[in-house]
C-alpha cells in the first residue's frame, strides 16, 4: 500500500502537470502522522517502531486533500486521524478510517476541499488496486460498494434523463470511485469482518454516498465512509447473534435426536 499510494503521488506531481509544489502538503500531512503516532505509541509501550499505518494515513491525507490549502490544515487533518484511532475505539479498535475521519473533519470546520487528486492516473489506480483487493481477499466488498453505486446511481440518472452514453462516462471515467472502493473502503479495522456482513457494508456505503451526494454534495464520499463506519460493531454483533442461534438450534436438534434414539 504504502508503495503504490507513493508511486500514485509521483505519478501525479509529475505525468499529471499538478508540479512538485503537490507534494508538500503530503510531507507536511505525513510527518505529523507518523511523528504523532511514534510519540503516542512509545509513551504506551516505551518501545520505538515505525508507525507504518500512520504513514499510509498521511499519504491519503495529503493525497486526497486539494493542494492550495494552508499548511496548517494538513498538519490539523493528521493530529485529528492519530488521535481519532487511539481515543475512538470499540473493542479495542479504532471506529473510524482514521484518515478520511481527519479529512471530513478538516472538511467541515474550515471548509477543506478534497479533490483526491491521487486518483488522476486511473490505469495506475486500477492495476494497483485490483492488486491490493486480490491480496487481501477483499473483492466483495469492493464489488458490492460498486455494484450498488453504479446500480442506484444510473437508476436515478435515467429517471432524471440522463443519457446512456453520459452513465457510461461515468462508470469509465470514475477514478475517485475507484481509488475508494480499492484503497480507503478496504481499511482492514474499519470493516466487518465477515463476507456477508462487507457485502450489506459495501452496499450501505453505496446508498449513503448517492443520499448525501444529493443533499450534502460537499462532505458526500468521505461522510458516508464514516457513517458507515459506525455500523460495523452493529454488523459484526449480528453475525456473532446469527451464528450463536444456528448452534442453540442445531444443539436442540441433536438433544431431540439424542432423547428419539
Amino acid at each position: 500500500m504504502i508503495s503504490f499510494l507513493v508511486i500514485l503521488h509521483l505519478a501525479s506531481v509529475f505525468f499529471y502537470g499538478f508540479g512538485a509544489k503537490a507534494l508538500l502538503p503530503v510531507l507536511y500531512a505525513v510527518i505529523t502522522t507518523t511523528l504523532l503516532d511514534l510519540s503516542i505509541n512509545y509513551f504506551k509501550t516505551k518501545t520505538f517502531e515505525f508507525p507504518q499505518s500512520a504513514l499510509i494515513s498521511g499519504l491519503f491525507i495529503g493525497g486526497l486533500l486539494t493542494q492550495n490549502l494552508q499548511w496548517h490544515i494538513y498538519v490539523i487533518a493528521g493530529i485529528i486521524a492519530i488521535l481519532s484511532k487511539h481515543i475512538i475505539k470499540f473493542q479495542q479498535k479504532h471506529v473510524f478510517n482514521p484518515a478520511n475521519f481527519g479529512i471530513l473533519l478538516v472538511s467541515i470546520i474550515f471548509g477543506a476541499s478534497h479533490t483526491w487528486w491521487i486518483s488522476s492516473p486511473l490505469i495506475l489506480v486500477l492495476i494497483f488496486g485490483v492488486f491490493i483487493i486480490w491480496r487481501m481477499k477483499r473483492f466483495d466488498l469492493t464489488l458490492s460498494f460498486l455494484m450498488g453505486y453504479y446500480l442506484v446511481n444510473s437508476i436515478i440518472e435515467l429517471i432524471q434523463g440522463t443519457g446512456f452514453q453520459e452513465i457510461y462516462f461515468t462508470i469509465v471515467n470514475g477514478g475517485i470511485i475507484y481509488f475508494f472502493s480499492m484503497y480507503m473502503l478496504i481499511e482492514p479495522k474499519t470493516h466487518p469482518s465477515g463476507r456477508n456482513q462487507r457485502i450489506v457494508y459495501g452496499i450501505l456505503i453505496a446508498v449513503l454516498f448517492v443520499i448525501f451526494h444529493f443533499f450534502i454534495p460537499r462532505h458526500d464520499l468521505p461522510l458516508a465512509l464514516a457513517v458507515g463506519n459506525v455500523f460495523v460493531p452493529v454488523l459484526n454483533k449480528l453475525k456473532f447473534e446469527f451464528k450463536k442461534k444456528q448452534e442453540k438450534q442445531e444443539a436442540t436438534m441433536q438433544n431431540k435426536n439424542q432423547i428419539v434414539g
